[in-house]
């Protein structure tokens, strides 16, 4: 590995140390306050909630055969590299968020030093100033906070670093250093999209940057093209091993584009984003955790933002022709932009969410890039001059520059406290995002996490989260009627802590009507039918959830205690063995069927239902001490012993 440190001649070790040293420092100065947050944004997805993730080192073969998140209600990329890695951490740390924000920041850094020695190694006929200026700028830049300081963008980092070590390695290969250098860039461009497939642009960015920079052999080119298919097939082989594949419906709050629209229709909303991401990158504020719908606009050819940006590529173009700068620093800056952007334009396919901060982290390179070419221009620094050093700098660049990095640093910096956990973040952001109907529900639904998690809230601390939470799923029915999953969530608020049957009912009744194959939505209305003892309806919802999920055992549960309260005892038996016939493999069922035989008095025949349901959950400590009392009354001590065991261990 020492051998890459390999630097042109205009710059020592010493000197490439000592500003990774400020880099390295930097980065704790503007992130190391995140350490001390904890889980947020749908860090649920990668280590919080994820029992693969729990399941340590042992789990990684399974996690390189499931997708990113392993619910039952949707299917997501596939993204092994950083679940892995999880694993890993877990196996070592445990749940433990100040040690993950922490290991965020040290890729952050790796990212950082990485990008310095890329860009001296593209352009090591100038001096290594740009190249350390434009990594400054990527550094402190406010468009980076959210990558680095949510857990659940840690993929990106991932994707970033592997996306830098490929390129890295195809440059040696052009170099002529080994054909070693080809499998290096292979496995890192695997490894890159294995974290994310924000990398995805990079099989043109690659063979593009070595066009740019070198004099590459068509037949060399050629190889570095043709190596990707490799990656492809190895990436696609992989993904489709996946075995817990479910079709994840993409809805309006996410994007509106994704449920109708044609290609021509979304080139407008292309040239938006674009616009966005450009002013976000020269004035990022305010920062948001989420945008979508509706607080970013779904835009048409009518719109005056779309022509300016149009107009603003038509100029670019004529004055790269015009002037023959096709290979200008500047103009590879914008097109790296462009190029990496792509994906992330709502054109080809619609985004989720419609825009994000965290899709700029990548293509914000190039800005920075053609940004810190331009000022270097404007007050005439001699970049090309190989010798040129800090002291002969003007004070007007210091002045413009460090202005640039104070003002950048202070807004990341000030991030951090957003970031502290998930009702600290969406709270936050409401107050800016008040269009945005899903920050509204995110925040609804954090306010009811912290009353059900921190028990020392007062009464009138828990009254007020939960009148929050009301608010604000509201909101996003306002700005989204058909807003489904609030409807729902807003009617369990009125059912269980302002015990307002009607509007319970109500809003149940309204997210069923949206989706009729909404199991939860089904679920608790019959929960809340149950409450108001109208049985026939209740037990109406209780099937249809079966019907719609026969794995949903919450229903088998629930409809059984109905039927044990109506002395139902052989629509229970009939109800539970029908799942059993249906191969459903959870303790619930066969707890159910066991109570209806203890209940009758008939033990001998509850017996094998509620040992197999222990072989299901060995946790289960009820049916655990039961079976011990049960078999220490009959004298039979290894099994007494047997139970008595798993009791106690369940009982920790």
């Amino acid at each position: 590995m020492a051998s890459l440190i390999s630097l042109p001649s205009s710059i020592e070790k010493r000197t490439f140390y000592k500003c990774t040293l400020i880099f390295a420092v930097l980065s704790i100065l503007i992130y190391g306050k995140s350490v001390m947050n904890k889980y947020s944004m749908d860090d649920e997805y990668v280590i919080l909630n994820n029992k693969q993730v729990h399941g340590g080192i042992k789990n990684i073969s399974q996690i390189f055969r499931s997708s990113y998140s392993i619910e039952s209600k949707a299917s997501y990329e596939y993204r092994p590299i950083v679940k892995a890695l999880y694993a890993i951490e877990y196996q070592i740390f445990g749940e433990n968020p100040h040690i993950s924000h922490f290991i965020n920041i040290l890729i952050y850094v790796l990212c950082v030093t990485l990008l310095f020695y890329v860009l001296l190694r593209l352009i090591p006929q100038r001096n290594y100033l740009f190249a350390f200026f434009v990594t400054l700028l990527f550094l402190v830049h406010p468009l980076h906070s959210e990558v680095v300081m949510s857990l659940k963008n840690r993929d990106a980092l991932l994707s970033f670093t592997g996306a830098l070590l490929s390129l890295l390695f195809y440059l040696r290969f052009e170099e002529n250093k080994g054909l070693i250098n080809l499998f290096g860039g292979l496995f890192f461009f695997l490894f890159a999209i294995m974290s994310k497939k924000d990398a995805i642009p990079f099989f043109v960015v690659i063979p593009f940057t070595l066009w740019f920079f070198r004099d590459i052999k068509w037949k060399k080119m050629l190889l570095v093209v043709v190596s990707f298919i490799p990656v492809i097939l190895v990436f696609r082989i992989a993904a489709k091993s996946v075995k817990n594949e479910v079709i994840r419906t993409l809805l309006l709050w996410e994007n509106p584009l994704f449920i109708q629209s044609t290609f021509f229709e979304r080139i407008p909303q292309g040239f938006y984003s674009i616009y966005f991401y450009l002013k976000m990158f020269l004035i990022p504020h305010p920062l948001i955790s989420y945008y979508g719908y509706n607080q970013v606009p779904i835009v048409g050819w009518n719109n005056i933002i779309v022509w300016l940006v149009i107009l603003c590529m038509i100029v670019t173009t004529y004055f790269v022709i015009r002037y023959k700068a096709f290979r200008s620093i500047w103009f590879y800056g914008i097109l790296f932009f462009l190029i990496t952007i792509s994906m992330f334009c709502n054109v080809v396919v619609p985004v989720v969410g419609i825009v994000g901060e965290r899709f700029a982290f990548i293509p914000s390179i190039g800005l920075c890039i053609a940004a810190v070419y331009g000022l270097t221009v404007y007050f005439k620094i001699p970049i090309e001059n190989l010798s040129f050093k800090f002291k002969t700098i003007s004070n007007s660049f210091w002045i413009t520059f460090g202005l640039i990095l104070l003002l950048f640093s202070g807004k990341t910096f000030s991030r951090n406290q957003a970031w502290k956990d998930a009702f600290t973040l969406y709270s936050t952001d409401v107050k800016t995002a008040t269009e945005s109907a899903h920050t509204h529900s995110l925040l609804a639904a954090a306010a009811i996490s912290k009353v059900r998690s921190e028990k020392r809230l007062s009464p009138k601390e828990q009254r007020e989260l939960i009148l929050l939470s009301k608010k604000h799923y509201l909101e996003s029915i306002r700005i989204i009627p058909d807003y489904t999953s609030s409807h729902n969530n807003l009617g369990m608020v009125y059912y269980m802590y302002l015990k307002n049957n009607e509007q319970a009912l109500k809003h149940l009744t309204k997210a069923i009507e949206l989706d009729s194959g909404y199991v939860e939505a089904c679920f608790n209305l019959a929960t809340v039918y149950t409450t108001l003892m109208q049985y026939d309806k209740a037990e109406k919802y209780y099937l249809k959830t079966i019907e719609l999920n026969p794995k949903f055992t919450n229903s088998y549960l629930s409809l059984s205690n109905l039927y044990a309260m109506n002395k139902e005892y052989d629509k229970i038996i009939s109800l539970n063995q029908k799942a059993i016939d249906k191969k459903i493999k959870t303790d619930v069922i066969y707890i159910n069927i066991g109570n209806v035989y203890f209940m009758n008095g008939d033990t001998l025949k509850a017996l094998p239902y509620l040992e197999t349901a222990i072989s299901y959950n060995p946790n289960n400590r009820g049916v655990n001490a039961f079976l011990a009392m049960y078999y220490q009354a009959k004298g039979d001590q290894k099994k007494y012993t047997y139970y008595k065991e798993l009791e106690n261990r369940s009982a920790r």
